[in-house]
């Protein structure tokens, strides 16, 4: 690994090896794709007026360095912060038992470095804050011990374990290796060290001979603080208060709880500048995970000219449903909600923070900067059922170009909008009807309960269902589980010419089985339906006709206007450009799979190379969509910092001509950031596959690995025979199911 455990080196040595040591720095571009954008030069933007203390804006402090990643307080979290102008860099001060200061996320280490394993029989029990603490501690190992044999592991097990190879480090050391960053220096446990003749204030003071210009030091004991008065006087440093979670704990030099202490700012600005705070202290969360008012704390500690820190930010948190599972959404939740803003935030991902703060505060009434189509997946499917008339209002309201209908049948002709023909996942078919599931070996492997053998007022009896991949806490609102109406397939187009939306994207899947099997005829339902609602004679709205078979994509060659978009299923990483001309024999574009676009390393989460998709595609003059893109971090490369704005950043960036999303909010948000076209700005950051790995891996480690070989694209893949004739059509009405065409009334 890149730092190995050398233990003949005593602390003086490693830190004139660590010194010497030239890493090459993970330097991410910060270029943009400028065919994306609109030509011309960029125009300074207006300063933007912040509801801050001072007016400033918001600080972002990164919690340990980048350690929604790396193992926090380690050089390497340190060294890859990528964030905007002015991030602070926070170290937790612990002491090892000879005196010497150290960066450790933890008092007891027993879950944040090897400890148990490599000093078995250190375990302790102590008394911290009037409570037992069993595990292993800094105090109990000398620094060439910690050295030697220690490494900082990644203590949220949800977290890649990657790079878990870097020793403790050093305060002075990280000091001297970031004299150029701003940093803060949290003491979190002054009392506790005391009284085993560690003072974390005559550290501190070394620290300052060190580094004068520190920028924050903060602590929740306040005789610490006061004590630290004196020794700061004259200096830039600002004294912060920090609050606990618990809020009932004491307080033990006043003996007075949290709570109590949080009434009485007039006193804490006596001693400090600001308190930081978890941000539920702001902005409370209910048990239903929905958030509550605000509190007035900000707005009472500004008028004591308090400043106002919020701790406890990650993009890999359960988030209060109110955010759509948008890291950034949270961030402005507290920055740029039109009654106060935070004075900082301390977060594990400072990529994040500074995307939410430097580009997205204040872009609202913007104008894209990005020009790239947002395709909805059946409608905002992220927050509402999918394909019903709550997803597809929200889909316009959240600024979609192109909303989707993912065409079902039933067995009386109505075509109607739901993600899948299987009934099961999407309605709640399972319990009424689960005595007509049944397996049809063309469609799926599984039992399912099909659309095609409902008729519409059966269908219309049932009520949608919210899907999502993810459960457990990563569930999607159980509030919204089973709300909203289904969309017959004329509904959905009149919806679409009503509220003018850009385009819409039909799906039809199943046509031949239909066809042969059930005597439905979908393609020409659908044909039927476009010519009902016009949409056929007119370029106003764009209309785009996706399947996975090429023989549907047929039927509609004779209609220019239409655009063709192959539905590519399968997760492929490699195309000839003779199956990319196949493909534009027959379609216009293609709906790629996200990780399609990237080989992974190991499986770990971890992008490898880039695919030749994107790039073969174009030769061949045909565009990509990709996707499905959702927020949840689960389903983000950890390249992308578990991030879906740098995610969508790089998928337009790497070429993609537009953007399938279930949460086309975010995706919006991202196309309106103000810092696209500003030179001087901040900005989101460019990775190429396989950045964060070549670097921060062993080179040998990465040049071992033997990946897969690639899956490619095939012709088989796509290309299927002529439609069999239909032989009977059940009702034949217009086939879009008029007979609700009042469900959007209400919107």
């Amino acid at each position: 690994m890149l730092l190995p455990s050398l233990p003949d080196l005593n602390i003086q040595d490693w830190k004139k090896m660590l010194r010497q040591v030239l890493l090459v720095c993970l330097m991410i571009q910060c270029t943009i794709a400028d065919t994306k954008y609109k030509k011309g030069t960029a125009v300074p933007l207006a300063k933007q007026t912040w509801l801050t203390l001072h007016g400033d804006e918001p600080v972002v402090v990164a919690n340990g360095g980048f350690s929604g990643l790396y193992p926090s307080q380690t050089d390497i979290a340190f060294r890859n912060v990528f964030g905007k102008n002015g991030t602070v860099f926070l170290c937790d001060l612990h002491m090892s038992r000879d005196g010497h200061g150290f960066c450790l996320s933890q008092l007891n280490i027993q879950n944040t470095t090897n400890a148990a394993d490599a000093f078995p029989d250190r375990r302790k029990t102590y008394t911290v804050n009037g409570k037992e603490l069993q595990g292993w501690f800094a105090l109990d190992f000398t620094s060439d011990e910690m050295f030697s044999k220690l490494l900082v592991t990644q203590s949220i097990f949800s977290r890649t374990d990657l790079f878990d190879f870097s020793s403790p480090y050093p305060t002075d050391l990280f000091l001297e290796e970031n004299n150029n960053a701003r940093v803060w220096i949290n003491a979190e446990y002054p009392a506790f060290y005391n009284q085993h003749n560690l003072s974390l204030v005559d550290q501190i003071k070394q620290l300052l001979e060190v580094k004068k210009d520190i920028s924050y030091i903060s602590s929740p004991d306040i005789g610490f603080l006061k004590r630290m008065g004196p020794v700061v006087h004259g200096l830039k440093t600002k004294l912060m208060f920090k609050f606990p979670i618990d809020r009932s704990t004491v307080e033990h030099t006043t003996n007075k709880r949290y709570a109590s202490l949080l009434t009485k700012l007039s006193v804490i600005k006596k001693f400090a500048a600001g308190i930081v705070v978890p941000r539920e202290y702001i902005w409370p969360v209910n048990r239903a995970r929905h958030l509550k008012s605000s509190t007035n704390l900000v707005a009472k500690a500004h008028k004591q000219g308090v400043q106002v820190f919020a701790y406890g930010f990650a993009n890999d948190n359960y988030l209060p449903y109110n955010y759509s599972y948008d890291p950034q959404r949270e961030y402005l939740q507290f920055v740029d909600n039109s009654k106060f803003a935070v004075d900082g935030v301390v977060t594990d991902f400072a990529t994040s923070a500074s995307t939410a703060i430097a580009c997205l505060a204040g872009s609202r009434n913007a104008s894209r900067k990005v020009h790239t189509l947002i395709i909805t997946a059946n409608g905002a499917s992220g927050d509402y059922p999918g394909s019903t008339d709550l997803a597809y209002q929200k889909a316009v309201d959240d600024g979609a170009d192109i909303i989707d209908c993912s065409v079902q049948m039933t067995k009386d002709g109505v075509a109607f909008c739901l993600p899948s023909v299987d009934l099961i996942s999407t309605t709640t078919a399972s319990g009424p009807f689960m005595s007509r599931a049944t397996k049809v070996e063309a469609l799926q492997s599984s039992m399912g309960i099909f659309s095609f053998d409902f008729t519409w007022e059966e269908i219309q009896s049932l009520k949608p269902q919210m899907f999502s991949e993810f459960n457990g806490e990563l569930a999607r609102d159980p509030a919204c589980k089973n709300v909203g109406k289904f969309v017959t397939l004329s509904d959905f187009l009149e919806f679409a010419k009503a509220k003018a939306v850009p385009g819409v994207l039909i799906n039809i899947e199943n046509a031949a089985f239909l066809a042969a099997n059930k005597d439905l005829d979908i393609v020409g339902t659908v044909m039927i339906a476009l010519s009902n609602a016009t949409l056929d004679k007119q370029s106003t709205q764009k209309v785009l006709i996706m399947s996975g078979e090429s023989s549907v994509l047929d039927k509609f060659k004779d209609i220019p206007t239409y655009q063709k978009v192959l539905h590519i299923k399968k997760k492929v990483e490699f195309v000839t450009n003779e199956t990319a001309l196949e493909i534009k024999k027959h379609a216009d574009a293609v709906f790629l799979h996200k990780h399609s676009l990237y080989t992974q390393f190991r499986g770990e989460g971890f992008t490898l190379n880039s695919t030749n998709l994107i790039e073969c595609m174009h030769w061949a003059n045909i565009s990509v969509y990709a996707g499905t893109v959702v927020n949840e971090f689960q389903d983000i490369y950890m390249d992308f910092n578990s991030d879906p704005y740098t995610l969508i950043h790089n998928l337009i960036y790497y070429g993609a001509d537009g953007i399938i999303t279930q949460y086309p909010s975010t995706a919006n948000a991202y196309t309106r950031n103000l810092c696209t076209g500003n030179q001087e700005s901040y900005r989101i950051p460019d990775i190429n596959p396989g950045d964060v790995i070549t670097y921060a891996l062993d080179p040998k480690e990465v040049e071992e690995y033997k990946p897969p070989p690639p899956e490619y694209l095939e012709t088989k893949d796509f290309v299927t025979p002529p439609l069999p004739p239909v032989a009977a059509i059940a009702k034949k009405n217009d086939h879009g199911g008029s007979a609700s065409n009042s469900i959007f009334s209400l919107l």
